[in-house]
C-alpha cells in the first residue's frame, strides 16, 4: 500500500511538473509577443527561444507552430532571411494547412527573389484561404517584378475580385497601364484606388504622371503637390513637380526644386539604412540621433525633432543630440526652446563649439542677452579660430553692442580666412 501511494504521489508529481513547464513554455511565448509588439525584436527572438527550450509534451503543436512563425517573423524583420524561411517551414511541417504561415513565407521568397517558389508557396495560400485577396495580389506582385504584365493583371484583377477595396491592386494595375502607354485605362485605375483611399500616395503620383505624359500640367501639379502634403520629403513627387516646372519653361522653379530632390534621392539609401537600424536596435540612442539628422537634412523639422526626443530619453547627457534637437527648433525659428537644447548640449559638452557659435546666434537674433551672446560668441572663435562662420557671428554682435572697431577686426578676420578657403 506505501508503494502504492509513493508510486501515486510520484505521477501527481510528474504530472504538475509538466503542466508547469507547459505554463512556462506559454508565458515565454506571451512575453516574446509582447516585446515583438514593442519592435524589440533581440529580445522576443531570446524569449521565443526559451519556449522552444522548455516545450515537452503537454505543449500542444497549434502552440509550438506558433512559436516557429514568430521566430520566423522576428528574423525577417531583422532580415534574417534564411533563419526566417526555415522557421517558417517548420511552422508549416506541424500545421500544414495555415494559409498565414504559407503567405509569410511567400513574402520571404518574394524578398529575396525566389519568385518561382514564391508563387508556388502563393498558390498553397489560395488552396488554404481561396477568398482571401492578399496572395492574389502578391501573386500580381512577383509576375509585375518578373515584367510578366499580363499574368500580373490578371492576379490583381482576382484580387479585386475578391475584395473590391485593395486599393495596392488598383495601384499595380494603374502602373502596368502606365508603363504600357494605355494612359486612359491607367488614369482610371488609378481613380479606382483614390475612390477607395483618398490620400493613397502610390494613387496620386501616378495620376499624377499621367496628367504630366498628358502634358496637362494644371492637373499634375496639384497632385503632386497633395502627396508633398502627406509626405514632405517624398522624393519622386518632388523630381515630378521639377519636370513639370521644366515643361512650363520655369527655369528657376525647377532648378530650386531639382536641387531638394538631388539632396532627398542622395539621402534616400541613407534613410532606409536609419530607419532600418533603429528598428533592430530601438534601445540606441546614437541611432535615433543620427536618423534626426537625416530628417532635418530632408527639411522634416518635426519628426526629426521627435528621434532627437527618443535619443534625449535614452541617453540624457547626448550633448550632440541636444545640439540637434536645438538646430531642428532654430530653422523652424523658435529660438527660446532652441536656446534651452543649446545650453542643455554646453552643458553635456562645453567644447561643443558650434553649440556656443548657434546659441550667440540665437540671442542675437533676438537682439536680447547680447553679453551673454559676446560670451558664447568668444569661446566659440577661441575653440575653433578657422571657422569664418565664427567670426561672422562676434562681428554682427560687436556691432549690435556698438564696439565698432572690435566688428571691424572680427569682420576682416572673417574676410580673411574665407579668402584663404578659396584658393
Amino acid at each position: 500500500m506505501r508503494i502504492l501511494i509513493n508510486a501515486t504521489i510520484l505521477i501527481i508529481c510528474g504530472i504538475i511538473c509538466n503542466l508547469s513547464y507547459a505554463d512556462q513554455v506559454n508565458e515565454y511565448y506571451k512575453s516574446g509577443k509582447r516585446y515583438m509588439d514593442d519592435g524589440r525584436f533581440h529580445k522576443a527572438l531570446n524569449e521565443l527561444n526559451k519556449a522552444i527550450a522548455s516545450i515537452n509534451t503537454h505543449t500542444s503543436p497549434d502552440l509550438i507552430s506558433e512559436i516557429h512563425y514568430n521566430i520566423g517573423s522576428v528574423h525577417f524583420h531583422l532580415e534574417e532571411f534564411e533563419k526566417a524561411i526555415s522557421e517558417y517551414n517548420k511552422a508549416i511541417e506541424i500545421k500544414s494547412d495555415s494559409p498565414i504561415f504559407y503567405n509569410a513565407l511567400g513574402i520571404v521568397y518574394s524578398e529575396t527573389k525566389q519568385y518561382k517558389k514564391a508563387l508556388d508557396t502563393y498558390h498553397k495560400v489560395i488552396k488554404y484561404s481561396p477568398k482571401t485577396a492578399e496572395p492574389y495580389f502578391n501573386i500580381g506582385l512577383v509576375q509585375y517584378n518578373q515584367g510578366n504584365f499580363s499574368s500580373a493583371i490578371d492576379a490583381f484583377r482576382q484580387a479585386i475580385g475578391v475584395d473590391k477595396k485593395w486599393t495596392d491592386a488598383y495601384i499595380g494595375l494603374g502602373d502596368i497601364y502606365l508603363k504600357q502607354g494605355k494612359l486612359s485605362k491607367s488614369e482610371q485605375e488609378y481613380n479606382n484606388a483614390l475612390q477607395v483611399k483618398s490620400d493613397s500616395i502610390g494613387a496620386l503620383i501616378g495620376l499624377g504622371k499621367v496628367y504630366l505624359r498628358q502634358d496637362n500640367t494644371d492637373k499634375a501639379k496639384p497632385i503632386f503637390q497633395q502627396v508633398i502634403k502627406i509626405q514632405k520629403d517624398y522624393t519622386d513627387a518632388h523630381f515630378q513637380i521639377a519636370q513639370l516646372y521644366i515643361k512650363n519653361g520655369e527655369k528657376d522653379k525647377a532648378e530650386k526644386t531639382m536641387e531638394y530632390f538631388k539632396v532627398l534621392r542622395d539621402t534616400d539609401p541613407l534613410l532606409v539604412k536609419a530607419q532600418k537600424w533603429v528598428k533592430i536596435h530601438p534601445d540606441d540612442p546614437k541611432g535615433y540621433n543620427n536618423l534626426g539628422i537625416l530628417l532635418l537634412t530632408r527639411r522634416c523639422y518635426e519628426k526629426a525633432i521627435l528621434n532627437y526626443k527618443k535619443a534625449i530619453t535614452l541617453s540624457p547627457n547626448l550633448a550632440s543630440a541636444h545640439y540637434n534637437l536645438g538646430l531642428a527648433y532654430h530653422k523652424q525659428e523658435k529660438r527660446e526652446l532652441a536656446i534651452n537644447a543649446y545650453l542643455l548640449a554646453i552643458k553635456n559638452d562645453s567644447e561643443l563649439a558650434i553649440a556656443h557659435n548657434n546659441l550667440a546666434v540665437c540671442y542675437s537674433e533676438l537682439n536680447t542677452n547680447l553679453n551673454k551672446a559676446l560670451s558664447h560668441s568668444l569661446i566659440a572663435t577661441k575653440k575653433i579660430p578657422s571657422n569664418p562662420n565664427y567670426w561672422d557671428t562676434l562681428a554682427t554682435i560687436y556691432k549690435q553692442l556698438g564696439s565698432i572697431q572690435e566688428a571691424q577686426q572680427a569682420r576682416e578676420k572673417q574676410i580673411s580666412l574665407l579668402r584663404q578657403s578659396q584658393k
